[in-house]
């Protein structure tokens, strides 16, 4: 029996298995092929900071709003964001220093809220001076875009629909950002969506955040968040 790290969320798998069939992961359901080295490709970097969510007080990240978590144990653990209807982002958890080069990921789920509106994801790069911000919808679209300081500054990739992407409330999606120099790529359940290049933040903290729209509430669910080394 071999072991594989998935390539989307990283877990440990015991498969039986040949090179070229394809599997999917027990923890994120993504599915993949395994390659005949049994090297996931993209390759993971080393774990520079993982979150628990089985813990309320998630060492090693800053927690806001802890009104609105709930810790759920799982398997696997996941962090429950319920939050009132607004047009604003909000943070969920955040790195408290910042980070120039990574590898983010995080599964999220849409558990409660207008599927024409929910939306979560990250800000990474995120200082005084903006950041970017990418997201997945309830609809299984997804979108780049960057903040100017505290205002909305444009838009890098507009919604785009994504067959990657799972579209039912309730289902996981793994959103995964690599920063490395001023080249960002960004992947869905463990396709790459896009590949582009800014230079507008050389570094800043990685923010879990969520959107729940105008029009209700929304409760969305995290887990597995990873900051990883962006390997070359």
């Amino acid at each position: 029996m071999e072991k594989l790290a998935c390539p989307s969320c990283g877990a440990a798998l015991s498969v039986r298995a040949q090179p070229k069939d394809v599997i999917t992961c027990d923890y994120c359901g993504v599915s993949f092929r395994i390659p005949d080295s049994l090297t996931p490709e993209p390759e993971m970097g080393d774990l520079l900071l993982g979150a628990n969510f089985s813990d309320f007080k998630v060492p090693g990240w800053r927690v806001y709003t802890p009104e609105h978590l709930k810790f759920k144990p799982g398997p696997p653990p996941e962090l429950w964001a319920s939050l009132p209807k607004s047009d604003r982002i909000h943070t969920v958890v955040s790195t408290p220093g910042p980070f120039d080069d990574f590898d983010a990921s995080v599964t999220i789920r849409f558990i409660e809220g207008h599927r024409e509106y929910a939306s979560a994801g990250m800000e990474v790069r995120a200082s005084d001076a903006g950041d970017y911000v990418v997201r997945v919808s309830a609809q299984g679209t997804f979108q780049v875009g960057w903040h100017d300081k505290d205002a909305w500054g444009g838009t890098l990739v507009n919604w785009t629909a994504h067959p990657a992407l799972r579209d039912e409330m309730g289902a996981s999606n793994r959103l995964r950002v690599i920063l490395r120099g001023q080249q960002m790529r960004v992947y869905l359940n463990g396709v790459l969506a896009t590949s582009l290049q800014d230079g507008r933040f050389p570094g800043g903290k990685v923010r879990v955040v969520v959107s729940p729209g105008a029009k209700s509430p929304i409760v969305a669910a995290f887990s597995d968040l990873q900051l990883r080394e962006a390997r070359e």
